[in-house]
């Protein structure tokens, strides 16, 4: 067939696409490796900017405590503008901003707040510390040389420098630590990336070589499954056929007796030749209505139209409906009391009271009784169709609601219908967002449950069913 690869052709769509993955993962490769190396140079720029300044902070104590030592002798110096630049660049480490690199220079840089509470914790100390020594610093500066107490202000004064000289040592020392770690944290990232590309293009490659053997397999199996396909849509067109032919066939051949016979026939013959066309009728239209919800169930188009009933009424609708196959059977109908109304499509959840009824009838003898039990269980409504006949095999429990599947009776081994009624009641009670299943015991009692789910919003002003109890033996 045309359109189709030939095996060189996938194996070298595979090939190709083995190495574009491989390249592409290196490309991501190599950008997250110069992305994070970007980083690393970015951080490590920064960070040598405020190792200078936290150095050049030590110099500028060391120098302010000097100018200090030389104004109280007397000689000029400008120790309020080095004053003024430590308290400055305290401020700006701690909070963040643009700092002038150099004393009566003009180029700045932008650094960044604290980076850790540790350090900000140290460089607020350094600031209180600073506040203390300034403190003392005036006050040194006010006592003459020659009064009484002015060496041993002298030596507190040298004594809160060498302490604040530590304290801003003890700033240097954590920042390199902090710096130290971010670059050694940066590395091992660009390590990890790089051998999880390694390791990603590693499996992918097999992946993909693990794929072209896979493939054949997939291959393999959808030609199976088109063929399966054709043999189960050549069944099926060949069950609908022979179950429209079949009453087709005795509808011509009644007609045809009735055409050349009827002046030789009794009018009670008559009447009953003219009941079992009307019976073949009712069955064809049942089995065209059942073909048409299923192909709309199947392509969407059911969609329910909800309204609030009392499910009373949609049973005692279904029995009336289903009255002339019942027949002389004994139908039993037990509804609970009390029951909420219920937001369904009336008129589908009547139609699976329908055909569950028509299923009931259908296998099981004309003597045995036919039941329906109605209750509400929690949050959901659940309704039971009951008959004795039979029976279901277990292990044809989860098919019987499969598309033309219909069970082989022991009373009747061809049983009349098409299979599409339980798939057409488990269509309109899933897309009402319940569930339906079946119970069974061979040569005795045979039950479809559903169960619907009952609103947790009720209806306001809507009557409830009073309690019900129907016994219909006619």
């Amino acid at each position: 067939m045309g359109g189709g690869f030939s095996p060189e052709a996938k194996k070298q769509h595979t090939s190709d696409t083995t190495i574009s993955s491989v390249l592409g993962l290196l490309i991501i490769a190599g950008f997250t490796i110069v992305l994070l190396t970007l980083t690393f140079l970015h951080n490590s720029e920064s960070d040598s900017i405020v190792i200078d300044v936290l150095g050049r902070q030590r110099m500028l104590l060391q120098r302010y405590m000097k100018e200090l030592l030389l104004a109280s002798e007397g000689i000029q110096v400008r120790h309020d503008q080095t004053r003024a630049a430590l308290e400055e660049r305290l401020h700006v480490l701690i909070n963040g901003g643009e700092v002038v690199n150099y004393m009566g220079s003009s180029a700045t840089a932008q650094i960044q707040a604290a980076p850790t509470e540790e350090i900000r914790q140290i460089l607020l100390v350094q600031q209180r510390s600073l506040e203390a020594f300034t403190t003392m610093a005036d006050e040194f500066l006010r006592t003459p040389s020659k009064a009484s107490g002015y060496d041993q202000l002298r030596v507190s004064l040298v004594r809160k420098n060498d302490a604040l000289l530590e304290v801003a040592n003890d700033a240097v020392i954590l920042f390199v630590q902090r710096s130290g770690t971010v670059i050694r944290s940066i590395i091992q990232w660009e390590i990890g990336v790089l051998l999880l590309i390694v390791a990603g293009a590693s499996i992918q490659t097999a992946r993909f070589l693990q794929s072209e053997k896979e493939l054949k397999i997939v291959q393999t199996l959808a030609m199976e499954a088109l063929c399966e396909s054709d043999a189960v849509k050549s069944s099926l067109l060949s069950s609908v056929s022979h179950e429209l032919r079949t009453p087709l066939t005795a509808i011509k051949s009644m007609v045809f007796h009735l055409r050349d016979n009827g002046v030789l026939l009794t009018a009670t013959s008559q009447k009953e030749l003219l009941a079992h066309i009307d019976d073949q009728v009712d069955y064809l239209n049942q089995l065209v209505g059942n073909l048409l919800d299923m192909s709309r169930l199947e392509a969407g188009t059911l969609k329910p139209q909800r309204e609030w009933h009392v499910f009373d009424e949609l049973v005692e609708g279904a029995i009336r409906r289903v009255g002339m196959l019942l027949d002389k059977r004994s139908l039993r109908v037990t509804i609970a009391p009390d029951l909420p109304p219920i937001y369904v499509d009336g008129v589908q959840i009547q139609q699976v009271l329908i055909n569950l009824l028509d299923n009931a009838i259908k296998f099981s003898s004309a003597e045995s009784p036919i039941e329906i039990i109605v209750d509400s269980v929690g949050e959901t409504l659940d309704v039971r169709v009951s008959n004795i006949g039979d029976g279901i095999p277990a292990a044809e429990l989860d098919r019987i609601f499969d598309r033309f599947y219909r069970v082989q009776s022991g009373r009747s081994p061809v049983s009349q219908g098409a299979g599409l009624g339980l798939a057409i009641c488990k269509g309109i009670v899933e897309a009402h967002g319940g569930q339906i299943l079946a119970q069974s015991v061979p040569g005795q009692q045979t039950t479809i449950l559903f169960r619907l789910p009952v609103p947790t919003v009720q209806l306001s002003g809507a009557p409830l069913s009073e309690p019900n109890v129907m016994q219909r033996t006619t």
